[in-house]
């Protein structure tokens, strides 16, 4: 229920905005990264995974400020003495970039803003005593709320397709991460 909440919330809010006059669908792209992740529990693992996300750029909010919302995955796990820890993702980003102005083929920026997080969580266990073996699993689902820290840097290849390299870092309470991602966009207009 949380989840189409969300979605529609976040539907709402990108079909008013679009209606202005300079904001709008311009631009759609994706992209694959790496995600580094400290997890809080009952001591502190960084996991590293794989993601994978979708963005769009609605246009300018100011004069080189841009709406960029995203959605991205992301999925990893780690071997723990016994065990097994696996954490999942499922976020909605709305992030502003504000595009710095240099002369040359790449376009860096920085970039903020928030995001609602669907964590889940599963952990997996196997004790051995000798005479018998057994197995135990736990799983718990989260929800987050994360503030989006962004750098990156835009390179065109043409005049519709640009290329995107962007490190990222969430602070979403006790699932911190690091996101580095490649992608691409293309133009729409």
């Amino acid at each position: 229920m949380k989840k189409i909440f969300a979605v529609a919330a976040v539907t709402t809010l990108v079909t008013s905005l679009s209606f202005s006059q300079q904001l709008g669908l311009h631009d759609i792209g994706g992209g694959i990264g790496y995600v580094s992740l400290s997890y809080n529990g009952t001591s502190t693992q960084t996991l590293g995974g794989f993601l994978i996300a979708a963005h769009a750029n609605l246009g300018e909010l100011a004069k080189d400020l841009i709406l960029i919302p995203d959605i991205e995955y992301f999925s990893t796990s780690k071997d723990v003495t016994g065990g097994t820890i696996k954490v999942s993702n499922f976020g909605i980003n709305a992030n502003a970039h504000y595009n710095i102005a240099m002369e040359g083929m790449v376009k860096p920026y920085v970039g903020a803003g928030l995001g609602i997080n669907f964590l889940s969580t599963t952990a997996s266990a196997t004790y051995n005593n000798g005479f018998y073996t057994q197995t135990f699993s736990a799983s718990e689902s989260f929800t987050r709320l994360g503030i989006n820290l962004i750098v990156g840097a835009n390179y065109k290849l043409n005049d519709k397709m640009t290329l995107l390299l962007e490190p990222r870092y969430v602070i979403a309470s006790d699932f911190d991460n690091l996101q580095i991602k490649v992608g691409v966009t293309w133009a729409l207009n």
